[in-house]
């Protein structure tokens, strides 16, 4: 890999994509079979730490762009930015459904 930059934004894809889906993973084997409380509890701990994944992402890609001037960084800014105004589009769209059904 380039610089520390690039290096950045490459733990800013991994926080972003791949640790939400190891994390589910991790809590489902957890979950798998129980019926008690633990599948509160691993939901208590996967939500916080996918917030904080998603926000690491973010914080590194604007460090990224800050501090070494990266256009990988100014990609990845818009992609999630992207992300983010779909996801809430998404969410009133959904809203918006369930209170014309409901």
């Amino acid at each position: 890999m380039g610089n520390k930059g690039t290096k950045l934004c490459v733990i800013s894809l991994i926080c972003m994509f791949l640790a939400p889906i190891v994390i589910f993973l991790i809590a489902g084997r957890f979950m798998s079979g129980d019926v008690s409380g633990a599948t509160a509890d691993a939901y208590g701990v996967m939500i916080p730490l996918d917030i904080a994944s998603y926000i690491a992402a973010w914080a590194l890609a604007i460090i990224s762009r800050v501090k070494y001037k990266n256009r990988f960084s100014l990609v990845l800014i818009i992609i999630y930015g992207s992300l983010l105004a779909l996801s809430v589009i998404g969410i009133i769209v959904l809203l918006c459904f369930f209170i014309g059904v409901f």
